[in-house]
């Protein structure tokens, strides 16, 4: 997350400089931990017996934090790398490419709830706010992956891509 998108928007564009992105995480995370209560001093484990038990509970938050945020942080982030690197690799076309973010992005709502929800689990704000401040970095790296496939195709799509996908290479 944020590794290739904000990388190209760096290195080949002059949209955002480092500093303000640091500012903007800096407001993120602030943000985040201001909106954030201080957890309880109790609360109950549970083990989901099956798969869907897990995504219920999740989304109902009756699991631990770490059991709701990690597993689809690696998935979340695995995809996003694969359909990267698949792009580069000139094996996926664009239209592949953003359908692969149409199918992540109800997940990532998901994910988001189960979060939040399953925050009051953890006894340390320090990782409501970490993880909280990880799902609200997901929406702007979908917001900067938009940016790129809708103002600077040509940093990530080679031409062939662009022009299959808009019948010129920009």
């Amino acid at each position: 997350m944020l590794i290739d998108s904000l990388s190209y928007l760096l290195a080949y564009t002059n949209v955002i400089t480092w500093y303000q992105m640091l500012a903007i995480a800096l407001l993120v995370v602030a943000s985040v931990y201001f909106v954030t209560p201080e957890p309880p001093d109790y609360w109950g484990e549970r083990q989901p017996p099956t798969l869907y038990f897990y995504l219920q509970w999740s989304w109902l938050g009756y699991l631990r934090l770490k059991d709701a945020f990690w597993p689809f942080f690696i998935l979340f982030n695995a995809t996003l790398l694969y359909i990267d690197y698949r792009i580069e690799d000139d094996s996926f076309t664009i239209a592949s490419w953003v359908t692969m973010h149409i199918i992540m992005a109800m997940p990532l709502i998901y994910w988001t709830g189960a979060v939040w929800r399953c925050s009051r689990q953890c006894a340390s704000k320090r990782w409501v706010v970490a993880a909280r401040s990880l799902t609200v970095a997901a929406y702007i790296d979908y917001a900067l992956r938009w940016v790129i496939y809708h103002d600077f195709p040509n940093i990530l799509f080679n031409c062939q891509q662009l022009i299959n996908h808009w019948g010129d290479c920009v």
